[in-house]
């Protein structure tokens, strides 16, 4: 039987159909699997591994050193000082957080070799010491336990410093500094316990001592000069050759308390001193300055302080004196039998010795009470007890009262 040909009209149909039957089906089965192919996976953070930081110690044991940095060795020695400068060069390059140096014994200096010889703390480096000692012990005056400049971020901490240093700690044109638990037993031979100054060209800026104690340094236990910004907690300092605490040039910082005994004695220094036009912006909690040269000195224009408490007894001169100085305020405390006037204020340069004010102060038994020397002007003491001790304004200007004569 012979077939016929079906009509193009229907060829074409039945081709139509089956191109969009085709067409369904690819269809289905791309959208069965787009989910999974276009799935992608998050990452809430979970998975970042941390950049890889260094761990550093310092051991030592019959006189010999050893600075190991993740576990390897990077120094074997008889050099304290070497052995802790090289667990610093050897941690992390190019850090940008910081990492810790833990010494776990004690070691002496040794001889200075005629030039300064310290440990060169680099920034983002913590030293602990674990409340071990590193003692100097050359026969010079060139010994500096740490010392630092121009770095950032660095902390020393749980120190205890003997014998004969330079400076205990001398960090210059730094920032971001903290210094915590810091024990230091000097001898008469010795310089300064701690310095922070600005003598590599720019402030030291952020400087943060939570506590220390130091005892016997030749000169101040405490000294800043160019900082700006700070945080002191408790300096105690004992039978310095100089000041319990000096603030030179340093602005915009508070301190906690200053407990100053037998420091500056035969000097002009006293417990807490502030010179070199500190200030402003200088608060203070409480000074307890006792045998020391003077309790407080303001000098050389400097300004903007205020004393919550001043408690300065058997002083070998004045209780506080304010030389030169504006905006400094005592706001309380006991000033008793010093050896000169209980407070000065007093003018010896064109900045005049004005806008101060005193008050609430119990004085008694010192060489005079309260006394203003010409040409000093614009002074305030108020509700002061002075049990008989004097009260002397020169200036036409300052004011009297409320107080008990």
């Amino acid at each position: 039987m012979k077939r016929k040909n079906l009509p193009w009209s229907l060829l074409h149909m039945g081709f139509a159909v089956s191109l969009f039957l085709c067409f369904s089906s690819c269809q289905k089965e791309k959208q069965s699997t787009t989910p999974e192919e276009t799935t992608v996976a998050t990452d809430d953070g979970s998975n970042i591994r941390p950049a890889a930081t260094s761990s550093a110690e310092v051991t030592g044991s019959g006189g010999t050193f050893t600075a190991k940095v993740n576990g390897v060795t990077k120094y074997t020695g008889t050099d304290y000082i070497a052995a802790i400068q090289a667990a610093c060069n050897n941690l992390t390059a190019g850090r940008t957080t910081k990492e810790t140096v833990l010494i776990k014994n004690s070691g002496s200096s040794g001889q200075s070799g005629g030039a300064i010889k310290a440990v060169n703390i680099p920034s983002y480096t913590i030293l602990d010491f674990g409340n071990t000692t590193f003692t100097c012990n050359s026969t010079d005056q060139l010994i500096v336990p740490i010392q630092g400049e121009r770095r950032t971020d660095i902390e020393v901490k749980n120190m205890k410093v003997s014998g004969n240093p330079r400076y205990g700690i001398w960090l210059k044109t730094c920032s971001n500094i903290t210094l915590s638990n810091i024990t230091m037993t000097l001898n008469s031979s010795s310089g300064l316990g701690i310095r922070v100054d600005d003598s590599k060209g720019d402030w030291s800026r952020n400087f943060t001592l939570t506590s220390c104690n130091i005892s016997g340094s030749g000169d101040n236990a405490v000294e800043t000069y160019g900082v700006d910004g700070f945080t002191i907690g408790t300096v105690t300092a004992s039978n310095a050759g100089a000041c319990g605490l000096l603030l030179n040039k340093s602005k915009n910082g508070t301190v906690g308390t200053v407990n100053a005994t037998n420091c500056g004695q035969g000097t002009g220094y006293a417990g807490f001193r502030i010179a070199n036009n500190a200030g402003p912006n200088i608060r203070v909690t409480t000074v307890n300055s006792t045998g020391c040269g003077r309790g407080f000195f303001s000098v050389t224009s400097s300004n903007g302080c205020t004393i919550g408490t001043l408690n300065a007894k058997n002083c070998e001169s004045h209780g506080a004196l304010l030389e030169n100085a504006q905006q400094i305020q005592i706001n309380g405390g006991t000033i008793s039998g010093n050896g000169s006037d209980g407070i000065r204020f007093s003018t010896t340069l064109s900045y005049i010795c004005r806008d101060n004010i005193v008050q609430n102060l119990n004085v008694s038994g010192n060489a005079f009470g309260i006394r203003e020397t010409a040409p000093s002007n614009y002074n305030t003491v108020k509700n002061c007890k002075l049990n008989g001790n004097g009260l002397s304004l020169a200036g036409p200007n300052s004011v009297s009262t409320g107080n008990t004569l």
